[in-house]
């Protein structure tokens, strides 16, 4: 059993430059399972998340993006699914027991407006 059964930490994520993005997976790993499409070995089950939430560093100078993985702010802004500003307000994304196959941080990344700026968040089970 985990140290935290319910709760998986994404730990401290920053944006190095703009446009170049940060996987929420970058502290956790991926939760999709591994093995998958290699023919040697059985594909192993992975952990989707119900919900995620993050919280911007209130020190941060400009607003954090969350957009699927390989996007960029500058190239797509209609794809952003959350806007998270340095507020310190907890931004949940999907929450609920609702929702059918799951959140895999690996699947998403951060931009932002300003190098260097960090969001704080974790994952629910």
């Amino acid at each position: 059993m985990s140290k935290y059964p319910n709760v998986q930490p994404l730990g401290t994520l920053t944006v190095s430059a703009i446009g170049t993005t940060t996987l929420l997976s970058a502290n956790c790993g991926t939760m999709g399972g591994s093995n998958v499409g290699t023919p040697s070995s059985p594909p192993l089950p992975g952990s989707a998340m119900r919900g995620i939430v993050l919280q911007a560093n209130t020190q941060n100078v400009g607003n954090v993006y969350l957009l699927p993985a390989g996007k960029t702010f500058a190239a797509n802004p209609e794809s952003v699914v959350a806007y998270i500003p340095p507020s310190g307000v907890p931004v949940p994304v999907p929450y609920g027991t609702l929702l059918d196959s799951g959140l895999l941080p690996e699947n998403f990344c951060l931009d932002a407006d300003t190098a260097g700026n960090a969001v704080y968040g974790y994952g629910i089970f």
